[in-house]
């Protein structure tokens, strides 16, 4: 029978990640770190959501790093401290702050053994400013073989206002021939269809009833 990620036993000893006898000979400084894991971006087609898991050393500077799939388990949680502990020159902090999610309990009393306390927050800002960090590296990368807008193409912001607040805020459109429908253009958020309009011909003149639907649909709903 397989075991459900949320239900693993955190492994101890011999081959697993977080072996006891071997982090209680690494030397421990005064340092408190950060760690955590956070949820990544996924695309429409993938149901599973994935995670980033971290551990960042009181300075700012990143300690471990890797991409859990899944929901996070005790093991991985393990996995990242004992990945930090083993970073050349580091050893163990003081201090772990962590966020007190129940499976991450069974692994506090290990760490009190090694000599370090386990601090609950519920905000952790050095993991924050470095994910944060990592999503903007990504995204630069994507970006790289971006096409430019040209100055008559960026004055589309300026045009439709209303439709350039909803794409990066909101949701998203989709404009274009529908079968049985014709030329259709919707704004769509997580809740479904906020604007639909089937009577244009062309592309201005649906972009024309996008910009006034979002531009109604703002002032009703009191957003400015």
């Amino acid at each position: 029978m397989t075991v459900a990620r949320d239900e693993e036993k955190l492994l101890l000893g011999k081959g697993a990640a977080f072996a006891k006898a071997h982090l209680k000979r690494l030397p421990q400084d005064e340092d408190a770190w950060e760690a955590d894991f956070q949820a990544l971006p996924k695309p429409v087609t993938q149901s599973r959501t994935d995670y980033r898991r971290m551990a960042v050393a009181q300075d700012g500077t990143l300690l471990a790093e890797s991409v859990v799939e899944g929901r996070p388990t005790v093991n991985d949680m393990a996995t990242l401290l004992a990945s930090a502990m083993r970073r050349p020159l580091t050893g163990h902090a003081r201090r772990i702050h962590a966020r007190g999610h129940p499976q991450w309990k069974e692994l506090f009393p290990h760490l009190t053994e090694l000599g370090v306390e386990v601090a609950v927050r519920r905000e952790l800002h050095g993991v924050q400013q470095a994910y944060h960090g990592y999503l903007t590296q990504q995204r630069e990368a994507y970006r790289a073989g971006m096409v430019k807008p040209t100055g008559t193409q960026a004055a589309v912001e300026t045009l439709f206002p209303a439709t350039a607040k909803w794409v990066p805020g909101y949701g998203h459109i989709e404009i274009g021939d529908q079968e049985s429908f014709g030329f259709i253009v919707r704004a769509i958020d997580h809740g479904g269809v906020v604007f639909e309009d089937d009577k244009a011909d062309t592309l201005a003149q649906a972009m024309a009833a996008l910009q006034k639907g979002l531009a109604e649909h703002f002032e009703r709903e009191g957003i400015e």
